[in-house]
């Protein structure tokens, strides 16, 4: 702790005056003014209280001593142990600007329109435990210099005729970038550091640990060449849009092959230095039985990023009651045939089972850390490889710059072929159902197209089910299998009852209820995480 020149107190960095500030004197004082006998020993390192959770394993430091009782990262209600240490000393950072009521008011506002979230993340008792934590970042100095070369047309109407005029376009580039960050922490997942983007580097200040007195710090574990592919691709996707604004060239319609590089960009792009730097963040965890949620505020403008889980019931019980007026009002200006409503109650299922499985496809990713590189580049070093970055899903750099020409050709290839199958499809169902009407036509298309994605989209999900359970899959799959070929067959067999119909239509309607309740429990798995595992010390509650 920094202790008070004039009363012995303990000094803080105060957000409203940015100054170290006593709480018992209300004594002021420059926070560079104001140092440890410590801090002068090594200028590369200075010394810090790290508390360590004994459950995941996460670890914060502070220059208070002070214990904490609950860990931000698990949520675990528990006395964090602590032992001093020396922590590599940052290049900048930039304060808090914005206070812990300011960040409260913030969280408020952005939940009085989260209807169906938990009454727990509403509880002003829940809501005061926001703490002040700054995430270590690597910000990137990047340098462009070289030749431009690109091409642009310039079109020009005569009358009934459209004239272009086609221009190779050169000039010389000398950019400088200061400010792309990307964070340097395994523990604050990409996800959530991206959405907190952007920050303003020009408020960067130089590094003192006095700044971090009354608050906490989370330690860098992630090397700089993570994410500079990420930061060049991001520079020269800037300097492509300025150079289409830039006056010599801003009357060209200037022609690119990809979204943001030119043909022959010329320039490249080098990496100056890559600055550690400490940014500030409000930082609060829910914890639900084995599952964490997290509250952050950007405590230099204020964004909010939550994750929102909801109530199932209330969200349920507030479908329901919508249904039944819209159900009525349907009911009085429409008039459908059972089979019209047996139709739309099969595709209801082959849309219930494709948001089943997109949902399976984003857990796995998040299960397997297949959308955070600096986990993946973590768990590449500890299998001994190289530890380089991952790029997009999972892929890695040598497998993103393989050609797609040969993707591409048979993506064109089978979207020709789904074209004429399509409309061979529906030129023998209009002659077989005896088709009258064009509404009659894709009603009656309804059927074969919704039993193949069922049976598609089921088989799919119950493989990628059993991968993320190990152990058997959801039983809904198969109920909606079953519910797509008994309407099919109903269909098929055009019974003269209308009773079948409907039966089909409640066996259906059936199956997407069940789909629903597991489409709501997986956005939960989304919208909340796993309780944290890190690779540092500690076990799990079952330890």
């Amino acid at each position: 702790m920094y202790e008070c020149p004039n009363c012995g107190g303990n000094l803080k960095f105060d957000i409203s005056s940015q100054q170290m500030a006593c709480s018992y004197c209300d004594t002021h004082l420059d926070p560079y003014f104001v140092k440890k006998e410590t801090d002068a020993v090594e200028e590369q390192f200075f010394e810090a209280t790290v508390f360590t959770c004994p459950q995941c394993g996460g670890e914060l430091y502070s220059m208070d001593n002070e214990a904490t009782s609950f860990c931000s990262f698990c949520g675990a209600s528990t006395i964090l142990m602590s032992r001093i240490s020396k922590e590599k000393r940052p290049d900048f950072i930039v304060p808090f600007k914005k206070t812990k009521e300011d960040c409260k008011r913030a969280y408020e506002k952005k939940m009085r329109k989260a209807f169906f979230v938990p009454r727990e993340l509403r509880d002003p008792k829940y809501i005061d435990g926001f703490r002040g934590i700054y995430m270590p970042y690597w910000t990137y100095q990047l340098i462009q210099r070289g030749s431009v070369h690109v091409d642009g047309e310039v079109n020009t109407r005569k009358g009934d005729y459209i004239y272009t005029d086609h221009y190779h376009l050169c000039g010389d580039m000398d950019t400088y970038y200061l400010g792309d960050s990307y964070d340097a922490s395994t523990s604050f997942y990409d996800n959530i550091s991206e959405a907190l983007a952007p920050y303003d580097a020009k408020e960067l200040v130089h590094f003192t640990p006095a700044f971090l007195s009354g608050f906490y710090a989370d330690t860098a574990d992630v090397g700089p060449e993570v994410y500079l592919e990420d930061a060049v691709e991001q520079a020269e996707k800037r300097s492509f849009q300025r150079i289409k604004t830039e006056n010599a060239f801003k009357d060209y319609e200037i022609k690119k092959r990809k979204e943001y590089t030119p043909p022959d960009k010329g320039f490249k792009t080098r990496l100056r230095k890559a600055d550690h730097t400490m940014y500030p963040v409000w930082f609060l965890s829910y914890r639900n039985k084995e599952q964490v949620a997290y509250a952050t505020v950007n405590g230099q403008t204020g964004k909010v990023v939550v994750d929102m889980p909801i109530d199932p019931k209330r969200y349920l019980a507030v479908s329901l009651l919508l249904a039944l007026p819209i159900f009525l009002l349907l009911n009085i200006f429409f008039t459908l045939k059972p089979s019209a409503i047996l139709g739309i109650s099969m595709a209801l299922v082959f849309g219930a089972v494709f948001m089943y499985m997109q949902e399976l496809n984003a857990i796995f990713q998040r299960e397997h850390n297949l959308d955070d590189k600096a986990l993946n580049w973590k768990k590449e070093r500890a299998r001994g490889q190289d530890g380089l970055p991952k790029i997009g899903k999972g892929k890695t750099k040598a497998a993103a710059e393989k050609p797609k020409k040969y993707k591409l050709f048979w993506r064109s290839l089978w979207m020709i072929l789904g074209t004429f199958f399509g409309i061979f499809f529906l030129a023998g169902v209009s002659v077989l159902f005896d088709v009258n009407s064009v509404l009659d036509l894709l009603l009656v298309a309804v059927w074969p197209v919704s039993v193949v994605g069922v049976v598609v989209c089921g088989v799919k999900g119950i493989r990628k089910d059993r991968q993320i359970r190990q152990k058997g899959f959801s039983a809904g799959f198969i109920i909606s299998i079953a519910a797509a070929v008994v309407g099919a067959g109903i269909g098929l067999l055009r019974p003269v009852s209308d009773i079948y119909y409907y039966a089909g239509v409640i066996f259906t309607l059936g199956a997407v209820l069940y789909n629903f309740v597991d489409i709501i429990r997986n956005y939960n798995k989304l919208a909340m995480r796993k309780l944290p595992q890190f690779d540092k010390k500690g076990g799990d509650d079952r330890a």
